[in-house]
């Protein structure tokens, strides 16, 4: 559910190795870019064309569902997505912030796992996906089990990059929010890109106070 950044290099990535995927947009031409051509993945500087399924509803019924929406879409996603999901269906949540919760009250909280991204992605244009840095996922459940569930989500998401299992993902959550405190306000307003700002140590000094701040408003 959503084909932006992150969700197309998501949907591009699973369907190049053999998964059956549906990528549901709502954006007119992003459906008809990826329609038409496929996905247009760029990384390293090096393109490549995949073609895959996608579509403005999602049709039948889904094993799993990835939401890749906006954090504000999150709950219309997951509405939709809740009539077409099989019985044991999961539910992955890839936004940044602390939408487990809120997508946990309408799927219920036992189909959720969250995905903690740490890489990036860009859409430069309508079906053109920019992988803009490399890491993996963090996965775990608001309830600190690691189940069978999964793992199996992490097997399949290795395809994107490596994944690790955490017991604590609301640590994991906050520790992120902490980290988009600084470089996330740092980029906006230097209208840079994290890579060039952190080879500047004054920047650098600037991002380790103000998480220095976020911690102790934390603990606060």
């Amino acid at each position: 559910m959503g084909a932006g950044g992150i969700g197309g290099i998501v949907a591009a990535t699973l369907t190049e190795v053999g998964s059956a995927v549906t990528a549901v947009t709502t954006n007119a031409a992003i459906h008809a870019a990826v329609d038409a051509a496929g996905y247009r993945v760029i990384d390293e500087g090096e393109e490549r064309v995949v073609r895959g399924w996608i579509s403005a509803a999602p049709e039948g019924s889904y094993d799993l569902c990835i939401l890749a929406t906006q954090p504000p879409n999150v709950e219309d996603a997951a509405r939709t997505a809740l009539r077409h999901l099989a019985d044991d269906a999961r539910v992955v949540v890839l936004q940044n912030g602390l939408c487990e919760e809120r997508v946990a009250s309408i799927v219920g909280a036992e189909r959720v796992i969250g995905a903690i991204v740490a890489w990036g992605a860009s859409m430069p244009s309508p079906g053109c996906y920019e992988r803009t840095a490399h890491g993996g996922f963090s996965l775990g459940r608001l309830s600190g089990e690691l189940d069978d569930d999964t793992r199996r989500v992490a097997q399949l998401l290795e395809a994107v990059g490596p994944v690790t299992l955490t017991g604590n993902l609301r640590g994991a959550r906050w520790s992120k929010l902490a980290l988009n405190c600084a470089v996330s306000a740092l980029g906006t307003i230097a209208g840079e890109r994290l890579g060039p700002l952190v080879r500047v140590r004054r920047y650098r000094r600037l991002a380790l106070e103000i998480m220095t701040e976020a911690v102790a408003v934390a603990q606060a």
